[in-house]
């Protein structure tokens, strides 16, 4: 039974230049809200159905092969290409020709239409004598997804805490250059070769890709001239996404951390805002400790930035054994929306990771690199963070010409705890602060190469200066 059909614009590719911009594909809103273009495969909704058929092209009874290659409503693009996205999602809102099926609100619906298809359950969270331990009734974890707490020998302990792990999968991308950029970077390794170095300087100030800017660096192996532009990403990185700490749950909180072998703590939230209470406090003052059922948590130093703030906490067992744990507390997310301004979020997710990056490296460093992310509910600045989190990681390993999608991604930690990233506002600021990122990292590596090249080349120089001056006392044949 056909009950909608949806016309959508696409442009199909048979393997060589176009005959027509674009065509028409007419897809089907049919029974139990199921996509279809009339080839057997149903999807439950259109991004589905986009990114199928981007990755499996269409045949033609013809035997042509139409490719999509760019949807109107697709939600993957290439990194370099956020500002366009950006843009264009802006000047719909800005002319009102936004609708509730278009643009960031069309996007972050169609994430509240495949909430309700999840089958996952929450019984745990549900029964009795767990309730006082949700901060929100209607926030719980998944059992499927939960973080669940052992059990010490010859106690009777409840294994609860309103706490999920969120995994990341690697997304699949293609981070191949564009022509042009790759004619560019051969041409610079030629010359590179030749020793031309009066064609070398100019060629490089030229407009290349981002992506031949990075080979250009790695074949003069800059590296080590100026050390890495940007950290690697934290590698095999989880997160525990938690809700902030209620009165009764701060033990079962530093049993948690102990468990899970968690060193750094990224807090996103003040403990009283507008008045109400959002965490309560589960660390001592500066220089005091406290007992947390068999964990002695003593605070060693608390350092104040413009935009947060970082504790080192020493934990002690029952064994005599401890570890340093980095709590960082974001204290500059308004009452209400987000920040108006991303630079201070993503300073501070660089200083977390920076830290993570430093800890893995350590003799005692954990088998895990576990990040605990925690708000007041744990999933709407908490989703907002992990997700951007994620698609930082994606672009620093794999540079700007990989595919990022928020969408896909804001599903995937979704599907591991409900909720997260809670409302447009916040889905709309992962765009712009990734945006922000994207922009503000290619103007740093452009000048970080210009300026290692210029090294080179000063170096080379010199080289030649010497070579010419001993030639004389040389036996070269």
């Amino acid at each position: 039974m056909l009950m909608q059909p949806v016309r959508h614009n696409c442009a199909l590719f048979d393997g060589h230049p176009p005959v027509s911009p674009a065509s028409q594909c007419l897809i089907n809103l049919v029974h139990h809200n199921k996509y279809n273009v009339g080839s057997g495969e149903q999807f439950d909704d259109l991004v589905g159905l986009i990114e199928h058929f981007r990755l499996y092209p269409m045949i033609e009874n013809s035997g042509d092969v139409l490719r999509l290659l760019q949807p109107v409503s697709g939600t993957r693009l290439r990194a370099h290409d956020i500002d366009q996205k950006v843009q264009e999602m802006r000047e719909m809102e800005d002319f009102q020709k936004l609708d509730y099926n278009t643009g960031f609100d069309g996007e972050f619906q169609s994430l509240k239409m495949l909430d309700d298809r999840h089958i996952f359950t929450t019984n745990e969270g549900m029964k009795a004598e767990n309730t006082t331990k949700n901060r929100y009734r209607n926030i719980l974890p998944y059992d499927q997804t939960r973080v669940v707490l052992g059990r010490r020998d010859n106690k009777c302990e409840s294994d609860y805490i309103n706490a999920s792990y969120v995994r990341t999968t690697r997304l699949s991308d293609s981070c191949s250059s564009v022509q042009s950029s790759n004619e560019s970077l051969n041409s610079v390794k030629s010359l590179i070769l030749k020793s031309d170095l009066k064609k070398v300087t100019p060629l490089v100030t030229k407009s290349l890709s981002d992506d031949a800017l990075r080979e250009v660096k790695k074949s003069l192996k800059l590296d080590k001239i100026n050390g890495n532009i940007c950290p690697d990403p934290v590698k095999e990185k989880m997160y525990i996404a938690a809700q902030g700490c209620l009165s009764n749950t701060k033990d079962d909180f530093w049993r948690m951390i102990w468990q899970e072998d968690i060193r750094v703590i990224a807090m996103i939230t003040n403990e009283v805002e507008n008045g109400k209470k959002k965490c309560e406090r589960y660390w001592p003052m500066s220089g005091h400790e406290e007992r947390y059922d068999n964990l002695i948590v003593r605070s060693i130093s608390e350092t104040h930035y413009e935009e947060y703030l970082v504790r080192e906490i020493d934990v002690h067992n029952d064994k005599h054994c401890c570890r340093t744990i980095y709590q960082y507390q974001y204290t500059a997310w308004p009452d209400h929306g987000t920040p108006p301004d991303p630079d201070g979020l993503l300073a501070f997710i660089d200083d977390i990771n920076r830290r993570m990056s430093e800890i893995a490296q350590e003799k005692n460093a954990p088998e895990q690199n576990v990040l605990c992310v925690h708000c007041s509910a744990g999933v709407g600045r908490t989703g907002t963070f992990i997700v951007l989190d994620m698609l930082i990681d994606k672009v620093k390993s794999s540079g700007f010409s990989c595919d990022i999608d928020v969408h896909s991604t804001v599903k995937l930690v979704r599907a591991q705890r409900s909720g997260m990233v809670q409302n447009k506002a916040q889905y709309r600021f992962i765009y712009f602060a990734l945006q922000n990122y994207i922009e503000n990292r290619n103007i740093k590596m452009k000048k970080q190469m210009h300026v290692s090249l210029a090294y080179y080349l000063i170096n080379k120089k010199v080289i030649r200066q010497l070579l010419a001056k001993a030639s004389p006392f040389l036996n070269i044949s």
